[in-house]
């Protein structure tokens, strides 16, 4: 196993993160997260099993004999009710651990992924251990889903992963086939076209490497590579939503706004403060820093930068990502807006093509 990330993997004012990442399905990252969550037990810590994908496969129900289990909360979403991670419950049991499987999931009612939950439980101050699929991670998803031919799948950032420790679990390809042959991954009917499709040996190769690479930082280079090498089409950039943080009180609301709209459109989330050069008046550092951890809590990117103009500059780093939409505050009264004229117009004006969105002032 290979492992990255920082000495404890503690998020910053919170508990620490533990990602268990596989290379592919049936490679043992829930049987490790168990395995760990049963020492730590051992050692005296309080451990509670959030949410457990077992798959039926009895090595992994066997694995998670004795561990403490939390009730799912329901979820109703269209006169169905689905079972699912219940975080409130996992903070209020005053665990010390909380395992939690399977990080790249939405809420059946689409309002919530489930690593925004698992940020809400290390803020807490609970530890996490969880799991993921090197597939799910935003930076790769689309090389991987070009490799197996499988399509997209549910998205987790990479910055929320590399924000804990990381241990990349791998099996090689003709091991990981005869345990999907022996029944051991999937039941008897589904492996056929498991085998088939996204288990071939050379998917599975190049899902390693992909692995590997982006532990060393170095995924984009290698994805390239492969799908090169296979002469598929390079992925298309996914659409980015910029938004303008002012850096006042109001300025997370503009945040929340712009990554509720990067979520519904599987987009990035890039917040923006622009410095103005004439040095009169800045933002508290506080405030910043407040709004720069927000941004990496929604799994966003925060950059501050120079302008003599919060448009200009704003439209400058829009251009610079690609930007569909922009998302800023409205700062002033209609009256001033009319008089002097407003960020959001002046952007209307500079990027015709790009939609703005403005928040109000609470």
């Amino acid at each position: 196993m290979d492992v990255a990330g920082g000495e404890d993997g503690r998020v910053a004012g919170g508990g620490s993160l533990l990602t268990y990442l596989g290379t592919a399905p049936g490679v043992g990252k829930t049987f490790a997260m168990l395995a760990e969550g049963r020492r730590r037990a051992q050692d005296g810590e309080r451990v509670v099993v959030g949410w457990l994908e077992s798959h039926a496969r009895p090595e992994t129900s066997r694995q998670a004999g004795g561990l403490e289990v939390l009730a799912a909360r329901t979820v109703t979403y269209r006169g169905t009710v689905f079972a699912d991670f219940d975080a409130h419950a996992a903070i209020a049991s005053g665990a010390d651990v909380v395992l939690v499987d399977e990080l790249a999931h939405v809420t059946a009612d689409r309002t919530r992924q489930r690593w925004e939950e698992v940020a809400d439980v290390l803020g807490a101050g609970l530890d996490v251990l969880t799991t993921a699929n090197i597939a799910h991670l935003r930076s790769v998803r689309d090389y991987a889903a070009r490799i197996t031919g499988v399509g997209t799948v549910a998205v987790v950032p990479d910055e929320f992963v590399r924000s804990g420790q990381v241990v990349l679990v791998d099996l090689p390809a003709e091991v990981l086939r005869a345990r999907i042959a022996s029944g051991a991954v999937y039941s008897a009917a589904q492996v056929g076209g498991a085998l088939a499709d996204y288990f071939r040996a050379a998917n599975l190769q190049a899902l390693s490497e992909l692995a590997r690479a982006w532990i060393a930082g170095t995924a984009q280079a290698v994805g390239e590579d492969l799908l090169a090498r296979r002469g598929l089409a390079q992925p298309s950039p996914p659409p980015v939503v910029v938004a303008g943080d002012s850096g006042s009180a109001w300025g997370e609301a503009v945040i929340r706004r712009a990554a509720e709209l990067a979520r519904a459109g599987d987009a990035q989330l890039v917040v923006v403060h622009v410095q103005i050069t004439d040095g009169l008046t800045h933002p508290p550092a506080a405030d910043l820093d407040r709004h720069r951890k927000l941004t990496a809590e929604l799994g966003g990117t925060y950059a501050q930068i120079r302008g003599d103009a919060p448009a200009e500059a704003l439209a400058g780093a829009a251009r610079a990502q690609g930007a569909a939409t922009i998302v800023v505050g409205r700062h002033r009264s209609r009256l001033a807006e009319f008089a002097r004229g407003s960020v959001s117009s002046r952007l209307r004006r500079l990027l015709p093509a790009t939609a703005v969105q403005e928040v109000p002032r609470p």
